[in-house]
């Protein structure tokens, strides 16, 4: 394997990877080993299943709230005040019945690119890898199964929900494989460009939200001694464009993310205007940070 992609989970800001995907259709980078999680896991198993990144992004165009979720409020709280059996904040069948309709499974149990999703096991907390010749809609669900917010899900008898929760950048599966390109698409910008210090609580919230989303990639990227560094191009500095692995300089990472906070309501706003934007969003900064890298 020379190439992977890595696509991190982050809810409805999903669209943001339809916007690089495009991109690098359009520069002929194709990976050998596609690894999601969360929402990632969901563009991952897409791309396995045969959509092209055009389809991608016209499906998250016509995403709406409905199609995703239904808001089971009631139960929840009528749950959590009398002690009541766990139940969740949405119901997450609308989604199912989408992936049944889009996601073809014959088609990506013969994908030539590996497709690897991750879930964590609830009694023992441990992540587990799911590949395309195991993955069905449930191992789907699962992956994007968000606590609280979604009910796990069942695999084998056995409950799982979003593997984003323990490794939402699932870089390791590609260093096992020791590939010699990886290029990570984030969904938050904390750790690739500074932000302003939280002024308000809910701010210093959604920050500590985003630094959860960055925190298995500073962990690996510690261990394998990932050195920063700026890449020069025509136009500008571009910050978070090229990571050199220092023990193995064979191995190029490079890294696509907004530039902003994009706020908690962007989690679950699954919406056209939203998805529009984020398209176009991650279209413009993967051509801008990875134009020198790839």
């Amino acid at each position: 394997m020379k190439r992977a992609l890595i696509l991190c989970g982050g809810g409805s800001r999903g669209a943001f990877q339809a916007g690089v995907l495009k991109y690098l259709d359009e520069k002929g980078w194709l990976p050998d080993l596609i690894c999601g999680a969360s929402v990632g896991a969901v563009n991952a198993v897409a791309i396995g299943s045969g959509m092209t990144p055009d389809q991608i992004a016209t499906l998250w165009k016509h995403f709406d709230r409905r199609k995703i979720y239904r808001i089971a409020l009631t139960k929840h709280l009528r749950s959590f005040f009398n002690n009541g059996a766990c139940q969740s904040l949405m119901d997450p069948s609308p989604l199912k019945k989408l992936l049944v309709k889009n996601i073809n499974i014959n088609k990506l149990r013969q994908s030539s690119i590996e497709i690897i999703i991750n879930a964590v096991h609830l009694p023992t907390s441990r992540l587990k890898y799911f590949t395309q010749r195991q993955i069905d809609i449930s191992h789907i669900m699962a992956a994007s199964a968000l606590p609280v917010f979604f009910p796990w899900q069942f695999i084998d008898g056995e409950p799982y929900w979003d593997g984003g929760m323990i490794e939402n950048t699932p870089i390791a599966p590609a260093l096992e494989r020791q590939v010699q390109e990886i290029i990570i698409v984030f969904l938050t910008p904390i750790g690739n460009f500074k932000s302003p210090l939280p002024r308000t609580p809910l701010q210093a919230a959604e920050f500590a939200i985003e630094q959860l989303l960055q925190g298995s990639y500073q962990s690996i990227a510690l261990n394998q001694r990932f050195q920063f560094k700026t890449v020069q191009t025509n136009r500008e500095k571009i910050p978070n464009s090229g990571y050199y692995n220092l023990k193995d300089p064979s191995l190029r990472v490079a890294t696509v993310s907004p530039t902003r906070m994009l706020g908690f309501p962007s989690f679950l706003r699954f919406s056209t205007s939203q998805a529009e934007r984020l398209i176009e969003e991650g279209y413009y900064q993967a051509r801008k940070q990875l134009e020198y890298c790839i």
